[in-house]
């Protein structure tokens, strides 16, 4: 890839991190939402307003892959299955906005699925950002301390759901997280992140 075409590369992958950051962290206040509150998550609050989710979605899944791709071709590094699992993060970010709109009131088959599917997103998003670290820990020392970074943003869910509950927070921090540290991660020359 030329310098040029590496570039420009670069920046598209920048443009649409920033795009995602902003529409994340804004969405979750429109129409008087509270993000705190149980019933304040994307998915209740976009259930009528299905095309504002799925921009979300496509904005969130094209940042985290893009910029994932990028810091690979950084690394010169290549992987079918985590080229599957950034596919399978997309495919299942399609099933949470096509289960919008569904009954809370109880376990229906459409709340199960997006469920199912909220799950898989969260997992098939941050799987490979996480295991492209993990796997180059021996090739580059300092990747101990970016898998252990990963770690740390997969706990905000967790450190979120005991103290504030569900709501639209676990959606909001978590991916703004992955967002920062994969623009750090492809802006810093790579011979500062891993001398």
């Amino acid at each position: 890839m030329t310098d040029r075409k590496n570039k420009t590369v670069g920046i598209f992958c920048g443009v649409t991190l920033v795009a995602a950051f902003i529409y994340g962290l804004v969405l979750p206040f429109m129409w008087g939402n509270d993000p705190l509150s149980e019933t304040g998550t994307l998915s209740l609050l976009c259930e009528d307003r299905k095309v504002f989710f799925w921009l979300w979605g496509i904005l969130t899944s094209a940042a985290v892959i893009f910029n994932s791709k990028y810091l690979y071709k950084k690394y010169e590094y290549k992987n079918r299955f985590f080229d599957a699992l950034f596919v399978m993060a997309f495919l299942s970010m399609c099933g949470i906005a096509l289960s919008l709109d569904h009954s809370i009131a109880d376990w229906n088959p459409k709340r199960i699925i997006h469920w199912i599917a909220t799950g898989l997103f969260i997992a098939f998003i941050f799987a490979p950002v996480f295991l492209f670290f993990a796997v180059n820990i021996k090739r580059h020392k300092n990747f101990t301390i970016y898998t252990a970074v990963m770690v740390l943003i997969l706990m905000s869910f967790v450190v979120i759901f005991v103290f504030v509950g569900k709501s639209s927070l676990m959606e909001m921090v978590p991916i703004a997280l992955v967002e920062i540290f994969l623009a750090v991660m492809n802006i810093l020359p790579k011979k500062v992140l891993s001398p």
